[in-house]
């Protein structure tokens, strides 16, 4: 009886404390973006793909950076694509977001300028000037949250955490579910 009930409990525990789930829209909102160069990126622009993005607070830059780097790894290990495949012909897309607070409009522009030599040439760090995916979907200060997407926009999980243990592996489990 107790082994029949902690079979059934273990899972929803785990759930809990990987932070999965989704608390904000069921599907990716129209946000739109620019990056540290001023290039614009509409999310609906994105259907059609599955798509990862990994948010945080500017204090959380290197975990963020850190879990890019792992699922773009992971993928190109699984042949899903090449590092020399072109961005816009990748069945997924992995966007690193920055949630800025708030910065007043006069400001960004210098905000981006100081930003721009801290991020690596050939990468886009999307600037989320108003902090939305935090307030849609929550966040996870210090570390980084991860929302996937799957090819239909619909959101499929949200996860916080550094890009180890019981995080990445709900990320990962996904994404070879909805990236065969």
């Amino acid at each position: 009886m107790a082994h029949r009930l902690v079979a059934i409990l273990v899972p929803f525990v785990l759930l809990a404390l990987v932070g999965v789930g989704v608390g904000g829209p069921s599907t990716l909102p129209d946000l739109v973006w620019q990056d540290q160069e001023g290039r614009v990126l509409q999310l609906a622009s994105l259907r059609g793909r599955v798509v990862v993005i990994v948010y945080g607070g500017r204090a959380g830059m290197e975990e963020h950076s850190a879990w890019g780097k792992r699922l773009d790894a992971e993928l190109r290990q699984r042949g899903i694509y090449r590092t020399e495949d072109p961005e816009t012909g990748r069945p997924v897309r992995i966007l690193a977001v920055a949630e800025m607070g708030r910065i007043p409009e006069a400001f960004q522009p210098i905000i981006r300028a100081a930003i721009r030599p801290g991020v690596e040439k050939g990468y886009s760090l999307w600037l989320d000037w108003d902090d939305r995916m935090k307030q849609l979907f929550g966040g996870h200060d210090p570390h980084s949250t991860v929302l996937v997407a799957d090819r239909e926009g619909t959101v499929r999980l949200v996860v916080g955490g550094p890009p180890t243990g019981a995080p990445l592996g709900a990320v990962l489990d996904l994404l070879r579910q909805v990236v065969p």
